[in-house]
């Protein structure tokens, strides 16, 4: 009879309070690195290495999802809430550091992996980054 009230908040949105100190938070992700799929489920980055061998580069899941969703259309806050809209479509709980572990994982794809810039304005991947190489 009051199964209505049960689950009520298995998917509340927690109070996002990280990605409201971050600075570049209206900043758009866009890619910088050439990349191929390995698999159809993986990909690596292509980089050339200071003695100009070709190297390869996998990310885990999150690292990948992140660099192909890095298509300088949206800001970080945007991204943030499309995350959140993939865990209720699939019915699974938002994680409370969300907006944390997101920005984490792009300024990593930013700063480790030089894979992504932040710019002030929108703007698309240039040609040699939109697409996998074959």
């Amino acid at each position: 009879m009051f199964s209505f009230f049960k689950n009520k908040n298995k998917h509340v949105i927690p109070e996002f309070e990280f990605i409201n100190t971050f600075s570049e938070k209206d900043f758009y992700f866009v890619r910088t690195k050439q990349w191929m799929w390995i698999t159809k489920e993986e990909i690596a980055l292509v980089h050339k290495d200071e003695k100009g061998s070709i190297k390869t580069t996998t990310m885990d899941f999150w690292y990948q999802e992140m660099f192909l969703d890095a298509d300088g259309e949206k800001t970080i806050s945007e991204y943030l809430l499309l995350l959140i809209k993939q865990f209720q479509d699939s019915k699974m709980q938002i994680p409370d550091d969300l907006d944390q572990f997101m920005i984490e994982t792009l300024l990593s794809l930013k700063n480790d992996l030089n894979a992504i810039e932040f710019t002030q304005m929108p703007n698309q991947p240039k040609e040699e980054f939109k697409n996998p190489i074959e």
